[in-house]
């Protein structure tokens, strides 16, 4: 599954536990990256639209960007534009340029975009007047459990609880791990420690089958590691050299405020036993193709491959004691961990880092202090965010559809609602009607092409059914214990889906959520009323700016199902190659087009991106761009009331106002550690090139703005392959 590129400093601030499912078939999208624990969140979410998130940043200080900013206008901002770059030389300079020069990071964030971060700021205001209500017992009261909600946010306001009560709620936990003796014992530990969201070995949880996508199997997969991304361990140049000292350091300084002894020897021992699992990992690009990770074992197979590790007691105490279907996704990784837990010593000492870790930003000022110095390292923020912008964060990801029930009443109406599923209807008919045009597919292929087109489920601004909390107890005292209780519900919901039906109504985002996502086993997109703001939306917005926003988040996502990744899952869901050879082969043609022409952009310094790794975004770029304008040109056929506008030296019709407004959704500042993390590890390319990439192969674009033949945005080879 994957959400959108296009959204993503989302809700990835401090955040204490990760979801204990196993990977998703992509990388981790950039609103939720590697290194950022999950509370009570439903786990990855399918290909995002995503920009790289805030990586786990905590602890109070002032925040540049403490006040909402105001919404920009329900149009292009035409102060923002550069006139004296040339739209064909550098069309993001000249859509962002005085944005980009007049906008400072925040001291607290590691980039700051005018799309997605100013949305968040002004999503996060709202959303801390709903919890503030929640909390005085002032809530909305057709919310059943905004009691909940208001008991977990005050809980976390309470820095002193977070100091002691907290405190203990851990030491419970390793006290736990100290007990363990034998390897059965090792095994409930592990099942415990994932049930409540530690990342501890691996990862288990329900999945799709992707040879049957109406049955809902079990699935184990690799984790298990703090740092970024596998080859983080290796790599070998100066930068990944400084950050594994800074890693093992920030382990054994972790340890040692626990309280546990001999700890820089222990933090040795900890990185030695990750390396050996990071060297078992399968890397990102590979994991990029579903057919790699798909291995139906079941029990059996699973047990065989690692038989000595005790399967039946860890799923006896994770929760699924019969679970019998499963997808081992990297069948290697199992084999070696097999090895890796027969050492008891070290894998107890392993345990309590994963514990110490997935908890941290739920304890005290120290262990927040601590991990938002590692984490500096790969964001670049200069400050830790405001303790109530951490707390509304914890907030979502454990009752995120409860809090989400007054989120969508204030932002989204029904005219709202309405027409933005018009938008997306003309994006389909966008796509429809360019399928025929295509000379490399056949008539098989783009009959079976239609069938999945018109099979798509859309999802716009909120479930049709709510989640139910009545099973969460949430408590006065301890955040941790809260944050425990929302991640095992979680788990439990989650692994409560193996051997049921597929539910076709679950959201695997909270509606407060600024990004969006396609789903290739579910054959869906889901948009949620969090990203349908301001500069991506508005009722009241012009046309092209609506379709320069959100139409091109629709036409991204769209193209998701038919990217490398989508177009190996047919109409229902499976995974298949529903192509011919030759069908096939012409795709990867273009598709290989686009992988080279990435290669070659730079991200930051001597980085450059990784056109496999991003290769199905960047297609979801192109191809959304060009479906957006289609789109947006039928719409102008039923509205005779389009305004032109001026800036200096042009007269900017619909078409370039809709591109403008494309470009303006992406115009963002980064640190450079940040831009260096998001071109290692994100599967989104950096927002210069999320503009200049589509646009440059686009003809519609260069024809727009008059862009000579050749000119940097209209080369001679352009690269599409929808």
């Amino acid at each position: 599954m994957r959400k959108l590129a296009i959204l993503g400093i989302v809700l990835a601030c401090s955040t204490p536990k990760e979801s204990t499912k196993p990977e998703a078939t992509v990388p981790p999208s950039p609103a939720n990256p590697p290194a950022t624990a999950v509370t009570g969140a439903p786990g990855q979410v399918p290909n995002a639209a995503g920009q790289p998130a805030n990586m786990p940043a905590p602890q109070p200080q002032p925040s540049a960007a403490a006040r909402a900013p105001a919404p920009p206008p329900a149009g292009i901002d035409l102060s923002i534009i550069d006139p004296s770059v040339k739209p064909c030389d550098d069309f993001y300079r000249f859509a962002c340029g005085k944005w980009l020069e007049r906008t400072p990071i925040p001291e607290d964030r590691p980039l700051w975009g005018r799309a997605f971060s100013e949305i968040l700021e002004r999503n996060q205001a709202l959303l801390k007047e709903i919890v503030e209500k929640d909390a005085r017992g002032e809530g909305d009261p057709s919310d059943p459990y905004a009691r909940k909600v208001g008991d977990f946010y005050a809980t976390c306001m309470d820095e002193q609880k977070a100091e002691t009560a907290s405190f203990a709620t851990l030491q419970e936990e390793l006290r736990k791990i100290d007990a363990v003796k034998d390897q059965k014992s090792l095994a409930r530990e592990t099942a415990e420690l994932q049930k409540t969201g530690a990342r501890a070995f691996f990862g288990f949880g329900s999945r799709q089958d992707f040879k049957d996508a109406t049955q809902v199997i079990g699935a184990v997969d690799q984790s298990g590691l703090g740092l970024p991304d596998r080859d983080y361990y290796f790599k070998d140049d100066k930068k990944s050299v400084e950050l594994r000292a800074l890693y093992l350091d920030h382990i054994g300084k972790m340890l040692e405020l626990t309280g546990i002894p001999d700890s820089a020897g222990k933090a040795k021992k900890i990185m030695d036993l990750e390396t050996r699992l990071a060297k078992a990992s399968m890397d990102r690009v590979s994991r990029r193709d579903p057919n790699k990770t798909y291995h139906r074992l079941d029990r059996p197979g699973l047990m065989k491959t690692a038989p000595r590790f005790d399967w039946n007691d860890y799923f006896a105490t994770i929760g699924a004691p019969d679970v019998r279907a499963i997808n081992v996704s990297v069948p290697d990784f199992f084999k070696a961990l097999d090895g890796i837990v027969q050492d008891l010593d070290d894998a107890r000492t392993y345990l309590k880092w994963k514990a110490i870790e997935a908890d941290a930003d739920a304890l005290g000022d120290r262990f927040v202090r601590e991990r938002f110095r590692f984490n500096q390292a790969l964001t670049g923020a200069k400050a830790i965010l405001p303790r109530w912008k951490r707390c509304v964060v914890m907030t979502d990801r454990a009752l995120g559809e409860a809090l989400g029930r007054t989120f969508v009443t204030t932002t989204i109406g029904a005219e709202g609602k309405q027409l933005a599923k018009e938008m997306i209807q003309g994006i389909e008919k966008a796509f429809e009607a360019n399928l025929a045009t295509l000379d490399w597919m056949d008539d098989a292929a783009k009959k079976a092409s239609l069938y999945k087109l018109h099979k798509i489920d859309n999802k716009v601004g909120y479930p049709e059914k709510w989640r139910d909390y009545s099973k969460l107890e949430i408590g006065h005292e301890s955040l941790l214990a809260n944050v425990l209780a929302a991640a095992e519900f979680e788990t439990a919901r989650d692994l409560a889906k193996i051997g049921k039906p597929v539910d076709r109504g679950e959201w695997r985002m909270t509606p407060p959520t600024v990004n969006a996502y396609y789903s290739g086993s579910l054959n869906e997109m889901v948009f949620p009323a969090g990203i349908m703001q301001l500069p991506f939306f508005s009722p009241e917005a012009p046309l092209p700016s609506n379709y320069g926003g959100l139409g091109m988040v629709m036409g991204h996502e769209l193209t998701h199902g038919f990217d490398d990744q989508g177009r190996k899952f047919d109409g229902d869901g499976n995974l298949h190659e529903w192509w011919s050879p030759e069908v096939t082969k012409a795709f990867t043609e273009r598709a290989e087009c686009v992988a080279k022409q990435y290669d070659g952009y730079v991200a930051v310094e001597d980085v450059h991106l990784n056109g496999h790794l991003t290769l199905g975004e960047n297609i979801g770029d192109i191809g959304g761009l060009k479906m957006m304008i289609s789109a947006l040109r039928a719409s102008m056929g039923r509205d005779t009331q389009q305004k032109t506008l001026h800036v200096p030296g042009w007269e900017l019709g619909p078409e370039q106002q809709a591109f403008i407004a494309f470009g303006q959704v992406w115009c963002t500042n980064y640190r450079p550690e940040a831009a260096r993390t998001q071109a290692l590890t994100n599967p989104h390319s950096t927002a210069q090139w999320r503009v200049n990439g589509p646009a440059s192969d686009n003809p519609d674009f260069a024809k727009a703005f008059s862009c000579a033949a050749g000119s940097p945005m209209a080369p001679a080879n352009r690269c599409t392959v929808w």
